[in-house]
Order: structure tokens, then C-alpha cells, then sequence
């Protein structure tokens, strides 16, 4: 199987007991059945702490419910003391993938650095060069791909070419990702799919880019992310404190490598529903909302925080995609109005 990663990959190290913001607290740790199963069978001291903490969620899950915030099994120098006892292979694989994104498309896989993790952020942020992808085979039979990506994965790759066309600003260049996401989306509900690879391909950016009139997305952008499910306490007083704060200047380098790094997620995941325009919606308004965030915590945090708070939540992503939607603050013109002042 094709495996696709970012160029920064190989580079990753956890920070282990040394990480600012570990992952081992504030979120609920879930633990596959496997390794579950194998908690119940082990034998001596850890093995009746690992069976006493184990709870099964509404969901029928088993996870291990946070102590004060933390992981119970999270020691003092904050380091995972099963891991320290019994190796890696013997925590969960949510504990075992994180901070990693996984995406299986048949033929290929995909993984991401979340940049909810601080390693990884360093690594997205610490350079100014383009962000690029690099491939390997990794020995792991494949399957078939959907039809669809035959012109989903060259329609992400214009979208990636658009992003990083430094020979004018980000703001254009982004207003132009929604454009063509905006005409194959139109091209999908008139279920003309045969027609998809050639508009992909032959598609050419308008001269369309002038004012339009009308509010742009923000403060109210900002009003909606507030009504979704707050991962962390203080992330609702952040965004308040983006509403009004004063504009700060975020280099437009690292605010394009936060692009690339969305769209690359994202928009391939529309194989699943068609929802193309709403993906790429949902990567121009993180960018965007990072950068209004920036003027509060800095563009790291920022990011850091729109990450925990979005990607690490299938809900308030879901609840985000069907906004685009049905709410006229995310409506295609008043993304247009945002992205206009270029």
C-alpha cells in the first residue's frame, strides 16, 4: 500500500514527561477491545489498578475516566506508567497513534501530525518553505479506491498548487481553492460525475476576485464556534476575546503551511459524503479563524487550540460541516466578502 505522509514527518518525537499540554489529560482515554481484554488477563499489582480504573461509556467503550483532569495512569513526571512497565505495545491505540491522523482510502493511507500536539505544531510552524507530501510503500496489502478519487486526489492537488502560489496573496489564493470547490460541488448535485475529472482538470481561475458587497464571516463565525461543545474551559473566553481584539500580523508563509495542512486532511474526506464545498470551507475558515485567534495566544497556540477544540471532536466537526449548510453566516458570499479585502 502507498503510504503519503507530510515532508516533517520522520522528524516527529514525542516530548513525553517534557510536553507543555500532554495528551494524556483533559481528554478521556478509550481503549480498544484487544488491549481491554488484556488489562482483564493481566496478572499482579497493574493489572488490579488497570482492571479498577476501566469503565465502560454510554457508548459501550472502555476507557479509563480521568482522575482530576489527568489520565490515572499519567505518573508525577508525566510520563505513562504502563508504558514504562510494560512497554508501548501494551497501551491503547488511541495512546499508540496519537497525535497521528490515519486515513485508509483503499489503495493508499495517509497520515497526519494533529497540530493539537506541540511537537508537531513546532514542526508545521518551524518552517517557512512549501509544505510538501512524500510517498513510500509500506508493505501492507491494499484495496480498491472509490471511483471518485480518480478525480477527487488531482482536484486536491490543484486545490495544494493554489494554496502555495506565492506570486499573490493568500486571501486570493484561498477565494480560488472555494471557487473550484464551489464548480465541482454544482457539477455534483447536477450528477454530471463523468463530467468531474475533465473540469478538474481544466479548470482555470476567473478574474472574479473584486469586492462583493455584504457582511464577511466574522465576528458572527466566531458567535457559532461558541456554540459548539467546549473541549476546554477557557476556549469560549478566547474566542470573545477574538471578537473585538485588534488584528495582529501573522506571517502569510506559516498562515499558507496551516492551509496546505487542512486542505490536505480534508478535502479527500468528501469521498464519503460529496461534500466538497463544505470541506473546503471548513479549511479556509480555520485559517482564517487562526489568524484572528493569533491576535489573542499567538499563531502556535492558536492553531494548537482550533485543533483540540475541532479535530479532536467528531461532533462539533459534524456540526460544523451541516452549518455551512443551513446557516447564512456561512454562506459562500459571505465567505467571498472575508476573502475579498486582498
Amino acid at each position: 500500500m502507498l503510504l503519503r505522509v507530510p515532508d516533517y514527518f520522520e522528524q516527529f518525537r514525542c516530548l513525553a514527561g517534557a510536553c507543555p499540554h500532554t495528551c494524556c489529560a483533559k481528554w478521556e482515554v478509550v481503549i480498544d477491545e484487544e488491549t481491554a481484554q488484556r488489562y482483564q488477563e493481566l496478572s499482579g499489582p497493574l493489572g488490579e489498578k488497570l482492571r479498577a480504573a476501566l469503565r465502560y461509556d454510554e457508548d459501550g467503550d472502555a476507557c479509563f475516566p480521568l482522575d482530576g483532569g489527568r489520565c490515572p495512569f499519567l505518573d508525577g513526571e508525566g510520563l505513562c506508567e504502563i508504558h514504562r512497565k510494560l512497554g508501548e505495545e501494551a497501551t491503547s491505540i488511541t495512546c499508540r497513534e496519537h497525535p497521528r491522523f490515519v486515513e485508509d482510502y483503499g489503495p493508499f493511507r495517509e497520515i497526519t501530525l494533529s497540530a493539537s500536539c506541540p511537537a508537531a505544531n513546532a514542526l508545521l510552524l518551524g518552517s517557512r518553505e512549501m509544505l510538501t507530501f512524500r510517498e513510500r510503500e509500506d508493505g501492507v496489502p491494499g484495496e480498491p479506491g472509490d471511483p471518485w478519487l480518480s478525480w477527487l486526489l488531482p482536484l486536491r492537488q490543484r486545490m495544494l498548487a493554489l494554496a502555495e502560489d506565492r506570486s499573490r496573496p493568500l486571501k486570493r489564493r484561498l477565494w480560488e481553492v472555494l471557487d473550484l470547490a464551489s464548480a465541482v460541488q454544482l457539477c455534483l448535485e447536477a450528477e454530471r460525475e463523468e463530467g468531474l475529472p475533465g473540469l478538474v482538470g481544466g479548470w482555470q481561475p476567473g478574474n472574479s476576485t473584486g469586492a462583493v458587497p455584504g457582511p464577511g464571516l466574522f465576528p458572527e463565525a466566531l458567535s457559532a464556534l461558541l456554540e459548539l461543545e467546549a473541549l476546554e474551559p477557557d476556549w469560549p473566553g478566547l474566542l470573545k476575546r477574538a471578537e473585538t481584539a485588534e488584528a495582529a500580523a501573522v506571517e502569510e508563509t506559516l498562515l499558507e503551511r496551516t492551509a496546505v495542512y487542512f486542505l490536505f486532511r480534508y478535502i479527500l474526506k468528501s469521498v464519503n459524503d460529496g461534500d466538497v464545498l463544505g470541506r473546503a470551507e471548513f479549511c479556509v475558515l480555520a485559517v482564517l479563524t487562526v489568524e484572528r485567534l493569533a491576535a489573542v495566544c499567538g499563531l502556535s497556540e492558536a492553531l494548537r487550540r482550533f485543533s483540540c477544540e475541532i479535530e479532536h471532536s467528531e461532533e462539533n466537526l459534524e456540526r460544523l460541516l451541516e452549518a455551512f449548510w443551513q446557516r447564512e453566516t456561512f454562506s459562500l458570499e459571505r465567505f467571498q466578502s472575508e476573502l475579498c479585502a486582498i
